[in-house]
């Protein structure tokens, strides 16, 4: 397990340590935040950090700037630092994480890379929450895959709903389905892309039956799109 991490790594950071097509080099404006400088220093000053330290107060700072290249990159960096201490949810989490931070800069690529390791292998079947279908749907509109997505999200519907009335991560895996077309950062931040979906508790007897979602774009709206 430790070697396949080392291995996605080291294609990671040929990838992260690439210059970004939006980041051109030269002085950076004094209005504006010197993500590089950043990144440089949060690499540095978090690599000896515990897991709930980094988790907390390093990647986050980046990624609160606007610093998502550079939040990846801290990240990447902090897996390294730890491979022979770092717990497999652990790794799992930052995997994700990781994920969403390279998604927003548009690095598809590498987004998919990291979630192939944020599965959790010893999920139980048929789980009250569904970690890795959400993983699942995530990759599959990095693939641009309606299938695979419409597969992912029915797994979601199947969970039971939770003490809120929600089942967990619908909602959010939903929001592939509503703004398929957009960008990574509008899914993640653009309130049109939440979706309506059912929120009252279910009985406990019916949750095997999914409640249909009404949100505004539908995995059949997708899959019958001229292609």
């Amino acid at each position: 397990m430790k070697r396949a991490l080392f291995s996605g790594l080291a294609v990671i950071a040929a990838a992260i340590f690439t210059p970004a097509l939006s980041q051109e080099t030269g002085a950076t404006p004094p209005d504006e935040v010197d993500c590089k400088t950043l990144g440089a220093t949060m690499k540095t000053q978090t690599a000896n950090w515990s897991y709930a330290d980094f988790e907390e107060s390093g990647w986050r700072t980046l990624a609160s700037k606007k610093c998502f290249f550079e939040a990846g990159g801290s990240i990447v960096g902090w897996l390294a630092a730890h491979l022979d201490t770092a717990s497999p949810a652990e790794v799992r989490t930052l995997r994700y994480h990781a994920a969403r931070v390279f998604a927003m800069t548009g690095r598809h690529q590498v987004a998919m890379i990291h979630l192939s390791h944020a599965h959790d292998p010893d999920q139980p079947e048929n789980p009250a929450q569904d970690w890795n279908s959400y993983i699942d749907a995530f990759s599959a509109w990095l693939r641009r895959d309606v299938d695979d997505l419409g597969d992912a999200v029915h797994q979601l519907e199947k969970q039971p709903v939770d003490e809120d009335g929600y089942k967990p991560n619908l909602s959010a895996a939903l929001r592939f389905v509503v703004c398929f077309d957009l960008p990574y950062a509008s899914i993640e931040t653009n309130p049109e892309c939440i979706p309506d979906i059912e929120t009252t508790p279910q009985d406990t007897d019916e949750t095997d039956a999914p409640a249909p979602p009404t949100s505004i774009l539908t995995i059949d709206d997708l899959r019958n799109e001229p292609q």
